[in-house]
């Protein structure tokens, strides 16, 4: 992974767990069975995009 970092940094935070939703090929980050980050795999089970869950207003371009 391009980006191992972000895996890092997100599974230090307090209660995360991590997994990988092969039907969707994403590899997921939840806190109390809710995601709230992915990182998106393409056919290769490369990483091609993250997304991120955030307040609307934070969000907001």
């Amino acid at each position: 992974m391009k980006y191992e970092w972000i895996d890092d940094y997100l599974l230090k935070m307090p209660g995360v767990t991590k997994d990988l939703q092969k039907d969707w090929n994403w590899i997921r980050y939840q806190i109390g069975g809710k995601m709230f980050a992915s990182i998106c795999l393409d056919d290769n089970d490369k990483p091609y995009y993250i997304t991120l869950k955030l307040e609307p207003l934070e969000g907001n371009f």
